[in-house]
Order: C-alpha cells, then structure tokens, then sequence
C-alpha cells in the first residue's frame, strides 16, 4: 500500500473510534472499504456491508449507493455469488440521477463494463466503458480516468484491436506513473506485456512482464503476483515451451499469497489443462479442464467456458472418443457464437473496433467440425433470403397502413415535419397524432429493438394508444402514460425483473390544448425539446419505460407548458443522437442536436427536415445505421 493511502487508511481507523453521526460514519466506512479493496478483501466485504446496513437503516441515499457499490466491486474481485450487477445498476441510477459530479458514477459505470467483459458482452461492456471515461474526463477524476482506460484496453483486445488496447493501456500507464501508484502501475505492465503477447512479439512481452513481476516483488503485493506469473505462463505457451508455462502456472496456483483469485485459478487451470494436452498426458489435462469448465459456469465467464470446450473437444479428438469431441466443439461454436454475435459486430464497426479475425475464425471451426449439415443450412438460407425480404416488405404495408396518412396530418398540424428513417425495412420507433374534442395528441416512441421484433411492438403501441385516448379523451399526459404502461405489462405477461418479457418502449407523447395555448408533456426516458425566442429548454422524461420495472408504482409527470405563438416543440427517439459517424467515428450526441436544431429555427419546418436529414447522412457517411431514427417537429400558430 502507497504510504498516503496508509495514511489516509489510518487516519479513518482513528476518526472510526469517535462520536459521529451516521451519515458521517457511514461515509468513513464506505471511504476505507475503497481504499482496501485490493489489499484486504475480507475487511472491505465487512466494511462495505457495515456501511450498506446502516445507510438502509438511517435512509441515507448517498451512503446506500456507495455501499451497493463497494459490495458489489469486492464480490466482483473476490467472484463471489451475489447481486453484483443489481448493486451496480442501483449505484449508477443514484449518481446519475443525484450526483453525477462524484467519483462514484464513473466508478460504478467502470465496474460494469468489467462485469459485462467477463461474461463476454463486448457491446454493452464497451458501451459503459466509454460512457465511464467521458464522466471521468469531464469532472477531471484522474484515478478513474486511468482506470476506465485500463478497462478499455481489456476490451480491445478481447476484439483483437490490438493498436487501440495498446493505445489506452500506455495512456493509463502515464496517469498511474504520475500518480505514483504502484500496484496500478504494475497491472498496467501487465496488460501490455499481454497485448504483446497475443500479437507475438514475445521478447518485448517477456521485458515487460519482468518489470511487471520485479515492482510487485519490490513492494510485496502478493494478490498482484499470481496475475503476472499467469501472463508469462500464457507468453510461454504461446512460444511451445510447454516446460517452462507449467512452471508459471505452478506459481501462479501457489504464490506467497496463497491460492489466487478465483478468475486467476480459473485460467491457470485452462492453461495448464492445455499444456498438458500438448504433452500429451490425458489424465492431467481432463482433471484441469472440468475443474475449469466448473469454475468458468460457475462465474458465467462465457469467453472462458468456450475456450474450455474448444480444449476438451481436442483432448477427446485426442483420445479417440469423437462423441464427446464434437459435443464440446459444438458447444464452444454456440458460446463462441453468441459472445461475437453478427448485430454486436455491425454497431462495433462503427466504434472503429476490429473484427478482422472473425471471418477467420468461423471458417476454421466449421472446417474443424466438418459440420456439413451447417453449410447446406447456409446455402439454403441464401436461397430462402429473397422469400423472407418478400414477406418483410408486406409487413411494411401493413405497418404503414396503421399510421396516419400525410392529409389527415396537414390538416391536424399544419406546419410540422417528421423525419423518419427505419433502419430496416419495417422499424421500431412510430409517431402518432390524433386530433380529439379541440385538443391534439402528439407521440414519437421507441420500442424495443428495430426491424420485425421492434415491428410488432409498435403496432401493439398504436393499438393501445387508439384504445386509450379514444376511451378517455380527457386524461392528462402522465396518465395515458399510466395506462399504457398497464396495457404493456398485461399484455406481454411481464411478472418479474429477473424472468420474462422486459419487452416495451420509450416515449415522448404531448397534449396540445390550443384554447388554453397550453402544452402537456409526459416522457418515458424520451425528453421534450422547446425553442421560444431562440432559447430552448428541455422537459426531461422520467428515467422509467413503458415496461415492467422496478420503480413502475410511480406514476409518469405531467408537465404543464405555457406554448406562445412561435414557439416549436421537438419530440424524437434516440436514433438520431446515437448515430456514429463523423471524422471521429463517435456518436452525434444531444448536445449537437440541440445546437442544429437552434441553427435552423428561422427555417420553414420543411427546410428544416432536408437540413437535419442531409445533416444526418453526412455525419453518418459510409457507416451502417445504427437504429431507427423519428425526430417530429412542430410549430405553433
């Protein structure tokens, strides 16, 4: 332990022995769980859990969400069984909501990317990770920066973007040098020793292993040791010096420290299954390689349980037994299949993340199998493709016979725009106006997924929002929102959290009264935009959607607008700002949305549809769609 951080630890051991009040001690308790999270484990479980139990005992919210993070950051590291991801969902909800200026957000965003990297969720892992280094940049929190960029290392190379992993490894290595940090600084040797490992540049791996391996034995960080004699054992048998890798793993399984921590047994274990394998000892191998396909299910590490599939399915080929074989080789296909699934790649790409390994891939395990079965499936679903587009396209006329036709919306509107780009042929995201009893009702949502599945959700949204308002014209915006909710929930048998359908939507739906000159708005995660004489205000939507969840006893806020001659009101989904393109290949994100949409204001609503469409195609260039994208304009007279 650094001797400031031994210092500050000391110095909240003392502070604990004295008269506070809850809150105070509950924030000191969950301070020191952070800053023995690597050295203590056992304690920081015990503090972190302390902390919890008291904040839930005095309601204090802040304590609560640190202490659901810090159980939840130790039962990660220890791979312990737990609510690990309900702790961190929970911890990320309360900083983003109330205080997304503290460390905390960025942390609990990190550790999810972590999480979702160990069960081999690419896309959402990355998708926190960057989420993470933005906040952390943002509010200047270097140790997190450093961290976040560690993070994002591991997941590069889990998608063999070497050159970008390396890039954020040695910028975290910086940071954590400057900062003095030891322990860190030796992880961060570590991962680039392993990235140069993967490419096969073993010597510049092996120098930096060695350093790696000679600061943790200078500062007697026993946890930190097993991980680097594990990335040596890897570099080694990468190199075929089977002798000299099942010495490291032994090490690695029998450091100063004690048995190493569960992720790290689990690959040693791999590992020197696999060595054995090479060495031809059969017995040894299976006994390594059950243990670690127990553990990998256990932890539900999927890139490791189908690597532990892929190593028995070659042992039993070994050994003669081809029954055996192809039912792991099959598994490891399935698993392998799901981790690097088609759709992750696609919006991957467009992050400028790596997939060139992957065609590879797939063609050498279908040769392996020799699964001839697969390949006629191909072929055969090549020539069914032109039938299945067919079908899709009749699905589409039956989508746009639902909405409502362009002459009824010019006479219910009047000066208006909508900007609707499906990313496949039929999409998730519809619009909505119906004109009732002197009032009009706007809606632009969202549902889940895009193409057929985002389809059918949509059609079930405009059958229930035509049951609702025309049942009950006088309700307010919550209140269809109430309703419709209901509606989803019942109709799609959504019981629980855990199991089932969590199927539903976002949404933006508003209420024009034009007597009163006054607006309703009520939103399911989708905002409302307003432009009054060249200022525009936000209507932020309640952080819950059209869908069973845990805080769905609340009822959706009704905002009541004041709406002047003039004035424009934008609803969208997320499509627009989520797009990736540019020079940078990033997201557009809501900040450049609000500035073009306050660009065009003088423009006809016409004009400003062919500005934010022509805007929208040039940021995205030659980049795929990633969603479907609705944004409605409307002004008022």
């Amino acid at each position: 332990m650094a001797p400031h951080i031994t210092e500050r630890v000391d110095g909240l051991r003392s502070k604990l022995k004295m008269p506070m009040s809850a809150f105070q001690r509950a924030d000191v308790l969950n301070e020191l769980a952070w800053l023995l999270r690597y050295d203590d484990k056992e304690e920081t479980g015990a503090l972190a859990g302390q902390a919890l139990e008291l904040s839930n005992a005095n309601n204090y919210p802040r304590g609560i969400a640190y202490g659901k993070l810090n159980v939840a950051v130790n039962r990660f590291l220890v791979s312990s069984e737990g609510p690990v991801l309900e702790y961190l969902l929970d911890a990320r909800d309360y900083f983003e909501k109330e205080a997304d200026d503290e460390g905390g957000y960025s942390i609990s965003l990190n550790f999810l990317a972590l999480l979702f990297e160990s069960y081999g969720d690419y896309e959402t892992a990355l998708g926190f990770a960057i989420k993470s280094l933005e906040e952390a940049r943002r509010w200047n929190f270097t140790e997190a920066r450093a961290d976040t960029l560690s993070t994002l290392g591991l997941i590069y190379s889990r998608l063999c973007d070497f050159n970008m992993a390396l890039e954020s490894h040695r910028e975290s290595l910086k940071i954590r040098e400057e900062m003095k940090n030891h322990k860190a600084v030796a992880s961060s040797l570590n991962l680039i020793a392993r990235i140069y490992s993967l490419t096969g540049e073993y010597d510049k791996g092996l120098e930096y292993y060695s350093k790696s391996l000679a600061l943790r034995e200078s500062i007697h960080d026993h946890s930190g040791l097993p991980w680097t004699y594990l990335g040596m054992a890897s570099l080694l048998e990468k190199k075929g010096d089977w002798e000299n890798s099942l010495v490291m793993y032994n090490k690695a399984l029998h450091s100063p420290g004690g048995l190493p921590e569960k992720r790290c047994e689990l690959q040693c274990l791999l590992g020197a299954g696999r060595v054995y394998l090479r060495q031809n000892e059969g017995s040894k191998a299976l006994g390594n390689l059950q243990k670690a396909l127990s553990m990998a299910e256990e932890t539900r590490a999927k890139p490791l349980v189908f690597e532990v599939h892929q190593a028995l399915g070659e042992l039993y080929e070994q050994t003669g037994k081809p029954d055996k074989a192809l039912k792991h080789f099959k598994a490891y296909h399935t698993l392998e299949k799901e981790v690097y699934s088609a759709e992750s790649q696609s919006r991957l790409k467009n992050q400028q993340v790596a997939f060139a390994t992957r065609q590879t891939r797939q063609e050498a395990e279908i040769y392996r199998l020799r699964n001839v079965e697969l390949k006629n499936a191909l072929e055969l679903i090549e020539q069914k493709n032109t039938e299945i587009t067919d079908s899709i396209r009749y699905a589409q006329r039956i989508q746009t016979a639902m909405t409502i036709p362009d002459e009824q919306l010019d006479t219910i509107l009047q000066e208006y725009f909508i900007l609707y780009k499906p990313k496949d042929i039929v999409s998730g995201d519809f619009y909505w106006v119906r004109g009732l009893n002197g009032k009009v009702c706007i809606v632009a949502a969202d549902c889940t997924g895009h193409g057929v599945p985002g389809g059918f959700l949509s059609m079930l949204g405009v059958s229930f929002l035509n049951e609702i308002i025309t049942g009950s014209a006088d309700l307010t915006a919550g209140e269809v929102l109430n309703r419709l909710r209901d509606m989803f929930v019942g109709s799609l048998h959504q019981v629980d959290m855990e199991g089932g359908s969590k199927d539903g939507m976002d949404i933006a739906l508003c209420i024009y009264d034009e007597q009163k000159s006054e607006l309703q708005y009520a939103g399911a995660f989708n905002p409302l935009y307003l432009i009054h004489n060249g200022e525009l205000t936000e209507y932020k939507a309640d952080r819950m959607p059209i869908a069973i969840h845990w805080n769905m006893d609340q009822p959706f806020t009704t905002h009541n607008i004041p709406v002047n001659k003039g004035d424009t009101v934008y609803l969208f989904s997320d499509g627009y700002t989520d797009q990736f393109g540019g020079p940078a290949g990033k997201k557009f994100m809501y900040k450049a949305l609000k500035e073009l949409l306050l660009s065009v204001q003088d423009q006809t609503p016409g004009e400003q549809r062919r500005i934010l469409d022509n805007t929208f195609e040039e940021w995205k260039g030659n980049l795929d769609q990633v969603d479907d994208v609705l944004l409605i304009g409307v002004r008022f007279n």
